[in-house]
């Protein structure tokens, strides 16, 4: 299969008709280079290829139902999706050769009219456009050529790769990578020779046939794992997704001005009291400006009418106090005292008294004392205590409270700022907006792990299920050995059967080959590893060779039995140390208990989950290789950001041992800090055609060829 042209319509940043012309006469030329810096339009040209090809299966969805159109409807260009007059499409033109090679167009175009999405999906061969079920018939043998499972591998993710091959997608892999190599064929042999089996008569019937029910209830199972697992990556690619929006939401609302409730009302509050505490600096400065102020220019007489009014309050008392002296009660009062204090003439005493009492108010003169306002003693008392707040008022208050109105005016004019960026109706759909995602984030979360505890569980059964299918195989086996000619049909399954096992663990072994040899190439570090292998499941395993303390493989061996140890040392190690010791599972405990040694030489299995993510990109990528190694078509390989997360030293590697080794085309979409000026170089006897995107101010991705970045 070989790219030839490729068209984008009305879709994402791509406005219009955009092209790229990759046809190339020159075979050793299968390189294309497109740059761009971030935003340009690389990864929106990645996803057209794939939904292009695969449409719903990109997604990984199962149908092409409302959450796949949904998506779509996202990708068409935002300009071009306010005109319904208008489309959008996506078309691939390339070639595959068989025993003539066949021109193809496949086109993936969409129409809308209010938000409902429409799709078409069409392919021409040679010109001829086909119908409707020769095109369904096509898009099997696309699914075929690159199984679904496998797209990551192919449409090669720099930022996201790494990760591929840790989230229990192995069994997937594995079904995958048998179509890849043509190993599938002993499948379709085994249900084929099943089905001729049907009518056969034999002794052995009953254990051929709960074999038989067993191994149909495992492929059952293991079609229920598959689609477990494809939901759950569906329902976890739904909740990033959702949870990507609440973040943009929220990070939108918070750009434009947003706060929360409390702010909200906390700043509702604030400008009440700023109002509030202007209401009462006014008062106070209107009662100052009535009661206060006028009397400020006459300050000083003041005085002289608060000694005036004092004076004419004792002048007042005086005379009060006068006319009770010489009243007999008062005479009586005081006589009556002076008795109590043993004087020898009260009478006389008394008299004495009230006379020292009248020199003393005669001595103050207080009868030259005219009265002039004659006021009451209420009276009095009030006028005294304003010409004290006259006398005690500073004039820079006035001006001090002047400056806290005009100060409090500010922070008002600031708050009401803010609550207009912040409008109860913006937050009211804020608030909605985020409980709605929120709402369906827990919802999606409550269905995962209720589909994740299914897969477990299912995977348990599947376990058991496996261990009683090989009892009934050792059944039948021992049954057929009793049989002749009427069991060779059966034997017929186990042969095919044990064929297929065998093909599979060459393929491992030929992967596992291929992987050792490659990642060795391009990791940096010598000693990084000892050696990787692939188990049966295609999980991946990296193993470097250390010595182990034989008296603690002992004490474990002793208190826990052989099945600790195998937890412990993982597979790999384990089945050395039964090999290194020439023993059984078994008998283990007694062949550790007779070795002499006080170490002996494991391999002790890394995890690969801790390592640098461009450690885990180095390792996918040898993975790939060697995987693509055992395909027998030369497919595609198109790979975004492919250094995300590449070292120099590797990025060099890489380009070297990797870009220029790889069969078929290679699309390399790199921002300007990937693809540098030395890998320009050295890929320049490969390279076939060079583009570069650009994303103008007017939201338009643009398409230079022949040009790139001005690296260095």
């Amino acid at each position: 299969m070989k790219i030839e042209r490729i068209e984008l319509n009305n879709f994402g940043s791509y406005e219009d008709l955009n092209f790229f012309d990759v046809m190339t006469d020159d075979p050793s030329k299968r390189i294309i280079i497109i740059g761009g810096k971030n935003g340009a339009g690389k990864t929106t040209l990645f996803t057209a290829i794939q939904i292009c090809l695969y449409g719903h299966a990109s997604f990984g969805f199962k149908t092409s139902g409302k959450r796949y159109l949904k998506e779509i409807y996202d990708l068409i260009n935002n300009q071009s999706r306010l005109d319904e007059t208008k489309s959008a499409y996506v078309k691939i033109c390339f070639s595959e050769s068989r025993i003539d090679t066949d021109h193809y167009e496949v086109t993936r175009s969409w129409t809308w009219s209010n938000s409902i999405i429409t799709e078409i999906f069409s392919v021409k061969q040679n010109g001829v456009l086909l119908d409707e079920e020769a095109t369904m018939n096509f898009q099997n043998y696309l699914l075929h050529l690159i199984p679904p499972e496998l797209h990551k591998l192919y449409f090669f993710d720099g930022e996201k790769i790494a990760d591929y091959f840790l989230d229990g997608q192995h069994n997937n892999i594995k079904d995958a990578l048998l179509i890849l190599s043509g190993n599938d064929t002993y499948e379709l042999l085994y249900n084929n020779i099943r089905r001729l089996l049907n009518g056969v008569e034999s002794g052995n019937e009953s254990i051929a046939q709960n074999y038989a029910d067993q191994r149909e209830s495992l492929t059952k199972y293991s079609q229920e794992e598959t689609q477990l697992i494809g939901e759950i990556a569906e329902l976890r690619t739904d909740v990033e997704r959702l949870e990507a929006d609440l973040n943009h939401e929220n990070k939108a609302y918070a750009a434009n001005g947003g706060v929360t409730l409390e702010v909200w009302k906390d700043l509702q509050n604030a400008l009440k009291e700023e109002e509030d505490r202007r209401e009462r600096i006014n008062w106070n400065l209107k009662s100052a400006a009535a009661e206060i102020l006028p009397f400020i220019i006459v300050k000083d007489l003041l005085a002289n009418v608060k000694e005036q009014i004092s004076a004419e309050r004792d002048l007042q008392a005086y005379r009060i106090l006068q006319s009770s002296l010489n009243t007999s009660q008062f005479k009586r009062c005081i006589s009556n005292t002076m008795k109590k204090t043993s004087s020898h003439n009260p009478t006389e005493d008394t008299t004495l008294l009230i006379h020292a009492i009248q020199s003393f108010f005669e001595n103050r003169d207080l009868e030259n004392k005219l009265p002039i306002f004659m006021l009451s003693e209420d009276d009095g008392l009030s006028i005294l205590n304003k010409i004290a707040a006259v006398v005690e008022y500073k004039t820079a208050t006035f001006s001090k409270d002047r400056r806290r109105i005009e100060n409090s005016i500010q922070r008002s004019t600031e708050i009401r700022t803010q609550l207009q960026k912040s409008s109860i109706e913006n937050f009211e759909s804020h608030v909605k907006c985020v409980s709605d995602l929120t709402n369906q984030i827990e919802r999606l979360k409550s269905e995962l792990a209720d589909k994740e505890t299914a897969l477990q569980e299912l995977q348990d059964r599947t376990k058991e299920l496996k261990k009683a299918l090989d009892h009934s195989r050792k059944a039948l086996e021992g049954e057929l050995k009793k049989q002749s000619v009427s069991a060779l049909s059966d034997r017929m399954l186990l042969l095919v059967e044990e064929l297929q096992e065998q093909q599979y663990k060459k393929l491992i072994a030929d992967v596992e080959y291929d992987l050792n040899r490659k990642f060795r190439e391009l990791i940096r570090k010598d000693d990084f590893v000892d050696r990787l292998y692939l188990g049966d499941d295609f999980s991946l395993h990296l193993v470097r060779n250390q010595a182990v303390e034989v008296s603690a493989l002992k004490i474990t061996a002793k208190r826990h039995g052989a099945t600790a140890l195998k937890g412990s040392l993982k597979q790999v190690g384990f089945q050395s140390l039964i090999t290194q010791l020439n023993t059984t599972e078994e008998s283990l405990g007694f062949a550790l208990a007779d070795f002499a040694e006080e170490t002996i030489t494991l391999p002790v299995e890394l995890d690969y989950t801790r390592f640098s993510n461009g450690e885990k990109q180095v390792l996918v990528m040898s993975l790939y290789w060697a995987i693509m190694n055992q395909s027998h078509n030369k497919l595609p390989f198109i790979i975004d950001t492919p250094f995300a997360r590449i070292d120099t030293e590797h990025r060099a590697n890489i380009t070297e041992k990797f870009f220029k080794e790889l069969q078929g085309q290679l699309f390399v979409l790199s921002t300007n800090e990937e693809i540098r000026h030395e890998h320009m170089v050295s890929l320049e006897q490969q390279i076939a055609k060079v583009y570069m995107l650009e994303y103008g101010e007017d939201k338009r991705t643009r398409i230079s060829e022949g040009s790139y970045f001005e690296v260095k």
